[in-house]
């Protein structure tokens, strides 16, 4: 076919004055607050103050490893030690500067990623204020020069791949200013608006920066000084970041909510909620919908009206690949399924696309949601519990009773009750389950995901010898067994231990992966019943093991002599100090103060167990060691005790007075477990002191207390509380 010349000659003038072509003005408002931010912003200044005239428009700084920026050692000196009310003014002025410029706040994430300008203004930026304000409170409590707790220094937030940067940006950041650190947020994409909070927030030079980069970059690991590393992001992320850092990380991952409609619903409200969740929040949610679950004879009148206010506009081609959306629509038809397009997500109606909410690994972008018809309240929260991603959930119902049971018996962290997805109070809790990540935000809570205990010198009952070991065994030396399911039992592999006259004391059961399995396995056995004991019931059979602990002092006493130490002196101190420290945490219990609950206005927020707790830090003393089990057994966990490689006596006697307590609730296996239990992808939190146990949570995610420098006892108890418990919160519509 011939060339047109013709043609050619109009298509080249074309691109030619493809600049000149006229901007929308959107299209111009967009340009025009670019301008605002055109780069990094560290130490209180742009890096680049002009910006780029093309993709990505703003300056995206490369090889940060090498940057010298990072280390404003500085600037946090001077931030934690401020005066509480001048750290107060500081956060309390955010507050009002959110609140006073709220329309250029919003204008960015509207014109530059379309966001809903009244999702913005009645939402999430009244949210903001109202946290800052709340934060700035908490600041305002400390006295630098006399407190309990230290910040914890130089904290990273990512939010390179999170759903809404601004929101969980500052989740992190209020809490973590208020404590004292200072905060680095690391971002790739819709990072204008904080880049412009962290411009207007006028905090002292190097309190807030804000770094764009592209996806892959990280910062040098010596550039932050304290823990922890928060990371927004799906739960892919995980892996990489700890791989990375090797240090604790505090997650807040992409999760996904249910809808509950059960009897004496609005089920029409119920309705307008899920269509507000697929066309308007699906983007700027942190819990986008995944399914509905719809009492039976009210399923009908819901997926009936909701086809009725759905304005049936088509899925965006930008959510959906081609791909994605032929599959979900192959599956549809296979299936024989209604599927119901609507703006921002698809809609299964009587069946369930069950890759997108059982699967850990699925793309947290895609929004199906599926609605079911169920039969009860049971079979709701049967199926909202066995979902993995699952971290949040509303339910429906104007008869008080049942969504209180309802609110009970589901086990995500956020619970709405006749309402849906609605930020939570300040003060409630948010967060801190294995699928919605570790850290919690809101409340004391919050605070504490950023401080320290500072510790004091302590050396009540250690006696902290070097240990010695031989491989040649000797069967007629005493044998120190592990505790199991309220068994003592043998390793299959031992050690002998050398006494302090360098002779062999001791036969030492060193587990393997398939025995401390089988602790875990117990321990998970034994935590229903465990955990649905009033604390006064917990407290009465911590009670009976304190008592068989004390009639064991002779033993101990004889043990530690034979070891070559003296044992006498040791066994009565250590004795008579683990039973007060069980005593104080019985009597905690008892008056309901080991698992608090709280109501901040709509919200109500109580502790709640982990499940399965690790112990094996270097723990040097009976006493320090039962100033870490006592709460975390009257908090309703299991405890697996991992004896300590400096120190195995304190640990291996436990076990032969743990029988007292039912079996599984404690374990105690012998040294060298702690890789073990830092793998095991069942165990919910691990208190340790061995940096290689940490190297191993990459692949195995679980809460982390570094636990090897503190003075155990002394301690305040809501700061280890803090570590041993979770958080559920039930927010109530007005």
């Amino acid at each position: 076919m011939p060339v047109n010349p013709s043609l050619v000659c109009k298509l080249l003038d074309s691109m030619e004055n493809i600049d000149k072509i006229p901007l929308t003005p959107a299209e111009e408002k967009l340009k025009d607050l670019r301008k605002k931010v055109p780069s990094s912003f560290i130490n209180g200044q742009w890096l680049n103050p002009e910006p780029l005239k093309t993709e990505p428009w703003i300056h995206q700084e490369k090889a940060v490893v090498d940057k010298i920026y990072w280390h404003n050692y500085e600037s946090l000196g001077q931030w934690s030690n401020l005066a509480a009310d001048a750290r107060k003014n500081h956060l309390s002025k955010v507050a009002q500067v959110i609140k006073k410029r709220s329309a250029e706040l919003s204008e960015f994430e509207v014109y530059a990623h379309n966001a809903p300008a009244d999702l913005l203004l009645k939402e999430v930026i009244p949210f903001l204020s109202s946290y800052w304000q709340y934060y700035s409170g908490w600041a305002a409590m400390e006295d630098p020069q006399n407190r309990q707790f230290y910040a914890t220094g130089m904290v990273l937030v990512d939010v390179r791949k999170s759903r809404f940067p601004l929101l969980e940006a500052n989740l992190a950041a209020a809490p973590a200013l208020a404590a004292g650190c200072v905060v680095t947020v690391i971002g790739h994409t819709r990072v204008e608006s904080l880049l412009f909070l962290a411009s207007i927030a006028n905090f002292p030079a190097g309190v807030l920066n804000v770094v764009v980069t592209d996806s892959e970059s990280n910062p040098p690991q010596d550039a932050f000084v304290g823990r922890p590393l928060v990371v927004f992001g799906p739960i892919q992320s995980m892996a990489e970041h700890t791989e990375f850092f090797n240090a604790e990380c505090t997650f807040y991952f992409c999760g996904r909510s249910s809808m509950i409609v059960l009897d004496q619903s609005d089920v029409e409200g119920a309705a307008r909620a899920l269509l507000e969740e697929t066309a308007k929040r699906a983007n700027f949610s942190l819990w986008p919908a995944t399914e509905v679950l719809v009492q039976e004879h009210l399923f009908q009148t819901f997926v009936s009206y909701f086809e009725k206010i759905n304005p049936g506009t088509p899925v965006s081609s930008k959510k959906f690949p081609e791909s994605a959306l032929g599959k979900i629509k192959k599956f549809a038809k296979d299936e024989g399924v209604k599927l119901i397009e609507c703006v921002e997500a698809l809609v299964l109606v009587n069946s369930r696309y069950e890759e997108l909410g059982v699967s850990k690994s699925v793309d947290a972008g895609l929004n199906v949601v599926s609605i079911m018809p169920i039969r009860s309240l049971n079979e709701a929260v049967s199926i909202v519990n066995s979902r993995p991603r699952i971290i949040s959930a509303s339910v429906w119902t104007q008869e008080g009773p049942l969504a209180t049971r309802a609110a009970s018996a589901l086990k995500v962290p956020l619970v709405w009750v006749n309402h849906h997805g609605v930020i939570s109070d300040p003060a409630s809790g948010l967060g801190s389950t294995l699928y919605s990540g570790f850290g919690r935000w809101g409340g004391l809570n919050g605070l504490l995901n950023f401080k320290q205990w500072r510790p004091t010198v302590c050396d009540k009952g250690a006696h902290r010898l070097e240990t010695k070991w031989s491989d040649v065994a000797d069967p007629t030396l005493r044998s120190l067994g592990m505790l199991i399911d309220g068994k003592v039992v043998q390793a299959a592999s031992t050690k002998v231990l050398i006494s302090r006259n360098e002779t062999p004391f001791a036969t030492i059961a060193i587990p393997n992966s398939k025995e401390v399995g089988s602790a875990v396995s117990a321990a998970l056995k034994a935590f229903p019943a465990w955990s649905a004991l009033s604390q006064t019931a917990r407290a009465e059979a911590v009670q009976n093991f304190a008592a068989a602990l004390l009639k064991s002092e002779a033993a101990y006493a004889k043990l530690l002599t034979d070891f070559g130490v003296e044992g006498d002196s040791i066994a009565a101190r250590e004795m008579k100090a683990a039973t007060q420290v069980l005593s104080k945490w019985c009597g905690k219990a008892t008056v309901g103060q080991v698992l608090d609950s709280s109501m901040n206005g709509k919200s109500w927020t109580r502790q709640v167990a982990i499940g399965v707790v690790g112990i094996c830090g270097p723990i040097d003393s009976l006493s320090a060691l039962i100033s870490l089990i006592a709460p975390a057994l009257l908090a309703g966990n299991c405890v697996i005790v991992g004896a300590s490689p400096r120190e195995v006596l304190v640990a291996l006697h436990l076990a032969q007075v743990g029988a007292a307590l039912p079996a599984g609730v404690l374990s105690v296996v012998g040294p060298e477990s702690q890789a073990h239990l830092a793998a095991h992808p069942e165990l919910g939190a691990l208190w340790v002191g061995f940096r290689e146990a940490t190297r191993l949570l990459s692949k195995q995610p679980k809460k982390v207390w570094r636990v090897d420098w503190a003075c155990l006892d002394v301690c305040p108890g809501e700061y280890i509380i803090h570590h041993c418990t979770n958080c559920r919160s039930v927010c109530y519509a007005d």
